[in-house]
């Protein structure tokens, strides 16, 4: 258990430590705090929570760095002090569907961008899993004498094309059917799907078209429940400096691995949740990742991820998510 000074000095070293990027003496705290201590007071308090593993000496410097520890502690009273706060919910994601015309990928890629230009880091948002996103409608348009198009459309407005190649002369009146059997029974078991389609033609043309209309919907499904959209990568390479540029290429690896997808999947409620260096994975250092979801409604729901270095602005970050419905 450490004293309330004690704590204080702490945060003190970790926002000063963020801020500066260099190991923090007693003349920093001094200069940069209204701390109404002596430099030699100030020192015995550091020594004491370096032997506690909140603080760490770098090099011979004489100055010290929070640990894993120490910024474990310090997010910790963060995310109580959060855990109290109202906070007026912002739904940009609605605003930006409508902006891009309800295509979802286009909105999600503009959100992770304009996420990582408000916290200043690399940020991941994950697309819904559509497994609660359930099709409303599907509808087959004929775009030229090769193309088709699949409009689908679900439960909660959002749309969607697929765009195929097919050659077999289906007119217009016979697509619109072939869309209403779609509809009706993609849902239904392979057993029921594959009886209701030969009660619904008996052509073997017509099966295999509306059978590779399914497998590549459910393809489609699948891929689009496992889609990340990355914003600002190059500004997680900006924030690790020299002392840590080792770390770039095993922390890249993590993110484009299933590693970071398990993850995020483990949110299921809308805390904010954060993970600091090994408590991420054991083979990283040196970064975090705030994580929380998002909404598009009360059903439809993605997650977010903010990554930055270990030394990061974890307060405006921890804010920005809390506004975020």
């Amino acid at each position: 258990m450490i004293t309330n000074r004690q704590l204080s000095i702490l945060n003190a070293i970790v926002e000063d430590y963020v801020d500066l990027g260099q190991p923090i003496g007693s003349k920093t705290l001094i200069d940069r705090h209204n701390l109404n201590v002596s430099p030699a007071t100030i020192r015995n308090e550091m020594k004491y929570l370096e032997e506690l593993n909140f603080l760490e000496k770098i090099h011979s410097s004489s100055g010290r760095a929070p640990s894993e520890q120490g910024f474990r502690l310090y997010v910790n009273q963060l995310l109580k002090q959060t855990s109290h706060q109202k906070q007026n919910k912002v739904q940009r994601l609605n605003q930006l569907l409508i902006e891009n015309h309800y295509d979802i990928s286009s909105a999600l890629s503009y959100f992770a961008d304009e996420l990582s230009i408000k916290s200043q880091y690399a940020t991941l948002v994950v697309r819904p899993n559509h497994k609660t996103d359930i099709i409303n409608n599907v509808h087959l348009i004929r775009a030229n004498s090769s193309i088709i198009i699949m409009v689908i459309i679900y439960n909660s407005g959002h749309v969607e094309h697929l765009h195929l190649s097919e050659s077999m002369e289906f007119g217009d009146e016979r697509l619109t059917r072939i869309s209403n059997f779609l509809t009706d029974n993609y849902y239904k078991s392979q057993f029921d799907f594959n009886k209701k389609l030969k009660q619904f033609t008996n052509s073997m043309a017509e099966q295999s078209f509306i059978n590779e209309l399914t497998i590549m919907l459910t393809s489609h499904l699948h891929k689009q429940s496992n889609s990340i959209f990355m914003g600002g990568k190059v500004k997680l390479i900006d924030a690790l400096n020299e002392t840590n540029v080792s770390s770039i290429q095993p922390i890249l690896q993590y993110l484009e691995s299933e590693k970071i997808i398990e993850l995020l999947e483990d949110i299921s409620t809308s805390e904010i949740n954060v993970k600091i260096g090994h408590e991420i994975d054991e083979g990283l250092s040196d970064i975090s990742i705030i994580t929380s979801q998002y909404h598009f409604d009360d059903a439809l729901k993605g997650q977010i991820a903010v990554i930055g270095p270990t030394a990061m602005h974890y307060q405006n970050v921890i804010q920005l998510l809390n506004q975020i419905w």
